[in-house]
């Protein structure tokens, strides 16, 4: 029994781990976005303001608020079976 358990916090550990990982590259993929949307690129006339030929941002956001809302909801799940 003693090793089984010890598996049991090994397991629980782990996806600890991999929850906040997912959280983590989350907020990245938002933070690069924002970063990319703010980002101003430039034109003939000087900096341009964000515009759909630099649609980057938008793609990172919405990816990094996915991931984010996975790991939430996977974190919370994994708490019901403890």
């Amino acid at each position: 029994m003693p090793a089984q358990a010890l598996l049991s916090i090994l397991d629980e550990d782990s996806m600890r781990n991999l929850f906040a990982l997912l959280a983590l590259i989350g907020v990245a993929g938002i933070v690069f976005g924002v970063l990319t949307i703010l980002h101003a690129a430039h034109g003939q006339a000087g900096r341009l303001g964000f515009t759909y030929e630099n649609y980057g941002g938008p793609g990172s956001i919405l990816a990094g608020l996915t991931l984010l809302a996975v790991s939430i909801y996977l974190r919370s799940a994994w708490q019901g079976r403890d």
